[in-house]
């Protein structure tokens, strides 16, 4: 490996080292070989072990319970890849080609994106049910909906230097301010180039419905942000549900 990677794998992960097993096993059977994985520990320490011995070589790093989106700007500021992907700890890749597909285009300074399955996993009474999400940007349709998936977005590190960190102020929706920042400065936005993601719902996950309302006024926070109106409170799971339309 290149002393500069060309892809950077930042996992957060808090308190669930079998489902981050499963999330490296997907990394590790990915043919494209060019990369970091850096683990970002947000809770009590099992992750990092947990991924230290699975493969010595990956990055631990430890938040001390800041919360997740401090956990990316951790890893990624301390990545040394040229671009940046992110997988959760309960999500995967199916297969060995995601990555692969992803880069082989080129497309140096776009974020690349990828469709995939939304998979209801837990003590739901749905488990095992997947539905669908075919991913899709373009500067109208970020204003009304986020219908990029986190686990399937690889774009470059550099960016961050213009841009500066995420937006810790928005727990719920640091993703979607991104995305919306991105455009704003005039980067291409290129997929889907893989239908290979996998993200788990479950009980506990961040946008389930227990966390609606601080997902409510979050979205409101965003919404004040970027001007965009009134938004509707849906989350990847209702937008598969839906079809994956933006009405």
């Amino acid at each position: 490996m290149a002393d500069s990677p060309t892809l950077s794998i930042v996992i957060p992960t808090k308190d669930r080292p079998d489902l981050l097993v499963r999330a490296l096993r997907s990394i590790a059977a990915q043919s494209f070989r060019d990369h970091e994985v850096l683990v970002v520990d947000d809770g009590d320490g099992r992750g990092a072990a947990a991924a230290e011995t699975f493969d010595p070589a990956i990055r631990t790093l430890a938040t001390g319970g800041a919360g997740q989106v401090p956990a990316r700007n951790l890893g990624v500021s301390l990545a040394q890849g040229q671009r940046i992907a992110f997988l959760d700890d309960d999500d995967w890749w199916e297969g060995s080609d995601h990555l692969a597909a992803m880069l082989a285009g080129g497309h140096p300074h776009a974020l690349l994106y990828a469709s995939g399955r939304i998979v209801a996993e837990g003590e739901r009474p749905d488990a095992g049910n997947q539905m669908p999400f075919v991913a899709h940007a373009d500067p109208q349709a970020i204003r009304r909906d986020n219908r990029l998936l986190i686990p399937g977005v690889i774009y470059p590190r550099a960016l961050h230097g213009n841009l500066g960190p995420f937006d810790e102020t928005l727990p719920f929706y640091w993703d979607w301010d991104w995305y919306l920042r991105l455009f704003a400065a005039g980067v291409d936005f290129v997929g889907p180039l893989s239908e290979a993601v996998r993200v788990s719902v479950r009980g506990d996950s961040v946008s389930a419905d227990a966390n609606g309302e601080a997902r409510r006024k979050n979205l409101e926070r965003l919404a004040a942000k970027h001007e965009l109106g009134e938004l509707k409170l849906r989350n990847h799971e209702s937008i598969a549900r839906d079809g994956n339309t933006t009405s």
